[in-house]
């Protein structure tokens, strides 16, 4: 099998038995990372080392990918505060791509319930984008996820 070393040089083709000679003086594995390959491929390094780098690398990968923003509600929200709630939607749907809406409901509010779906629909109109999947009731509250619309994209083509 060809034997790359620690610090990634070709070592030669070797056997099984020299390579693990190898890997044990150094107190390193020899790991196979090219099963199918002729000759085979193996490794000399430290196994826990690379298992701890890919998954840290894994975490802050998926970290960049989940990058939702959330706005928050009410049903009965002034006019002032609505306009600005959708335009601090804007721009986060402009650096995101998608928004989380949450309204929520105290109290007496809970028998208005199709107002606050209304509310929903009404800023997402607004916004300009579709829902990711229909509003869900979670207990007093309503949530819904907002991506950017069809027309939203047609629109800027137009202009440009």
């Amino acid at each position: 099998m060809l034997v790359i070393s620690a610090d990634k040089k070709q070592l030669g083709i070797k056997s099984l038995y020299e390579a693990l000679r190898l890997a044990e003086e150094q107190n390193l594995d020899l790991i196979e990372v090219g099963p199918n390959a002729s000759p085979p491929v193996a490794r000399i390094m430290d196994y826990g080392k690379y298992r701890y780098e890919l998954e840290k690398k894994q975490k802050t990968q998926s970290k960049r990918t989940t990058d939702v923003k959330e706005i928050r509600l009410s049903i009965n929200i002034d006019e002032h505060d609505w306009r600005v709630k959708l335009e601090r939607a804007k721009k986060f749907m402009a650096q995101s791509g998608k928004v989380k809406v949450e309204i929520k409901l105290m109290g007496r509010q809970m028998l208005f319930i199709d107002k606050a779906t209304e509310r929903l629909n009404q800023f997402r109109e607004e916004l300009g984008g579709e829902f990711e999947s229909p509003p869900q009731r979670l207990g007093k509250r309503f949530v819904v996820l907002i991506k950017k619309g069809k027309e939203d994209g047609k629109a800027k083509t137009q202009n440009s």
